[in-house]
């Protein structure tokens, strides 16, 4: 029997993404415990305030005073994969459950049935802020557990319920704006990925700090678990999503449903040149979303190439820092390439994002019926995966090619040196890992085309985890090696490694050609 209500409806439709995310949540904080646990605690990590007052550094891992526990530890090493996770789960799924379920015509049997559109919106509203406490719970019960200080476990955990919260109101504001659902999805991503970029200028920065306060991410980092307490920075986290909500409830309520600020327009001047064919649609799926990618990373790889002859000239200069990085055998970091390679490999981890995404929506589409016309009117089932597949690969490099300009830019402005194809050497090296990633999503797209977005991105994250995490705990090698990213080269500090690359090509292309096998037999619903 299907869901009688709005919450069992909105439910029904975020609730293995909210488990999926409690569990992978509650997996990284134990897993980054351990690692604190079995490196030896703070005695061993106190050279590490070198690091912690490095702009370059707090930049990419936030702005903290010590690693006296392993909480610490946890928010510092792994923070800036839990936080942005948690955000951009929260927002996509804001606007999955509004502008999506309005774009599919749910919600307009919801309110027939129900009568007022004010009750439909708030309980959807109610189930989407339920979804962030029970992900704020499952780190808070992760902390406990591993013995840290139940104070501190709780301000953080309270703190990303409040993260939650303010992606998912971000959420809901696109959704009042834009229509359809993906150009919903976009602004809220892009707004995600200013609010993020705001907090990395804030903590590289003492002129520009004052950015920390316009972004939840800095609420979050200034309310001090484990280290200051600043519960007061609670307060914007948890109060201006509920404030966004109450203004949002009443112009839901009254405009007509499906209807938005602004939509792309069921008339107009018919353009077909990018509609002739599966590539060229593939292309125009992908133009808007890619647009987004290319200015966020370029952005990015620009301040990030700024502050890099901070860390450099730093760690020449501090010889505690230097040794430090040795015995993490990250030496290398010490030279603008290291350190531009190390960028490199938090790049793969995003391209792989990139890639799923975009082949994912094949799986979407096929999921709600949307592929049955172009399909039924002589599209083939062969050339639409493919396209989509080709599409996001070209894509990916894009990206890596913008984050690579951006980068050398910003290294050139920051007063270091470093060529044009240094940067690129570094970024495109992060497509090692894209032709096996690619494989994979068309696998899911045609074995399980309903969960292809959560499952390769959880997947994913682990596999990164267990790269960063795995050597310093003493993995057994055959779960270290499992990880995709474990084969990852600091290009171009050091050469590539072009077995990896081919045997990651051949894989992945026989995975894609499985894939598009499978893709023309299957039903489109199945």
């Amino acid at each position: 029997m299907g869901p009688r209500s709005a919450r069992g409806v909105t439910w029904r439709q975020i609730r293995l993404t909210t488990v999926v995310m409690a569990a992978l949540l509650v997996v990284i904080v134990t897993v980054a415990v351990a690692t604190y646990n079995i490196s030896g605690g703070a005695l061993a990590l106190t050279g590490v305030s070198a690091l912690l007052r490095n702009p370059a550094f707090r930049a990419l891992y936030g702005n903290f005073t010590g690693l006296d526990s392993a909480g610490a530890y946890v928010l510092w090493k792994v923070g800036i994969v839990v936080t942005l996770a948690v955000a951009i789960w929260a927002a996509l799924a804001a606007t999955r459950v509004t502008r999506g379920a309005e774009d599919t015509g749910t919600w307009d049997l919801l309110v027939v049935e129900r009568v007022a559109r004010a009750i439909v919106y708030r309980e959807t509203v109610g189930v989407l802020a339920l979804s962030g406490v029970a992900v704020g719970l499952a780190v808070f019960a992760a902390l406990v557990f591993n013995g840290q200080r139940v104070l501190d476990s709780a301000l953080y955990g309270a703190g990303l319920t409040g993260l939650a919260w303010c992606a998912q109101a971000t959420g809901l504001v696109a959704s009042e704006l834009l229509a359809p659902r993906r150009s919903a999805s976009q602004m809220a991503l892009g707004a995600v990925g200013v609010g993020y970029l705001a907090r990395m200028v804030a903590d590289a920065s003492t002129n520009g700090s004052w950015l920390a306060t316009l972004t939840p991410f800095g609420w979050l980092e200034r309310v001090g678990a484990f280290q200051h307490h600043e519960a007061i920075w609670l307060a914007p986290l948890l109060v201006a999503p509920v404030l966004v909500v109450a203004v949002l409830a009443p112009i839901a309520s009254r405009r007509d449903v499906g209807s938005a600020w602004w939509r792309r327009s069921d008339r107009g001047t018919l353009r077909p040149a990018l509609l002739t064919s599966p590539w060229r649609f593939a292309w125009r799926e992908l133009a808007s979303t890619l647009i987004v990618w290319l200015v966020v990373t370029g952005v990015v790889g620009l301040v990030i190439g700024y502050l890099t002859n901070a860390l450099v000239t730093f760690g020449r200069t501090d010889r505690s820092f230097t040794q430090l990085l040795n015995r993490w055998h990250l030496g290398q970091l010490v030279s603008v390439r290291g350190y531009v390679g190390e960028i490199g490999t938090f790049l793969a981890l995003g391209l792989g994002f990139f890639v799923v995404s975009v082949v994912a929506t094949v799986g979407a589409d096929a999921v709600s019926g949307r592929l049955e016309l172009p399909l039924g009117n002589g599209a083939g089932r062969r050339a639409w995966l493919g396209s989509t597949s080709v599409v996001a690969a070209v894509g990916a490099v894009l990206v890596a090619v913008v984050t690579a300009v951006g980068i050398w830019v910003g290294v050139g402005s920051g007063g270091s040196s470093l060529s044009l194809p240094t940067a690129l050497a570094a970024t495109t090296n992060a497509l090692t890992e894209v032709p096996l990633v690619l494989g994979a999503a068309a696998l899911a797209v045609a074995l399980v085309p309903r969960l292809v977005q959560v499952t390769l991105s959880g997947l994913l994250a682990l596999s990164y985890l267990d790269a960063v995490l795995g050597p310093p705990l003493h993995w057994p090698a055959a779960v270290v090696d499992a990880s995709i990213y474990h084969y990852a080269r600091l290009v171009p500090a050091v050469a590539p490694n072009w077995g990896t690359v081919a045997g990651f090509v051949v894989m992945g292309a026989t995975a894609l050609a499985v894939a598009i096998g499978w893709f023309a037999r299957r039903d489109l619903a199945g």
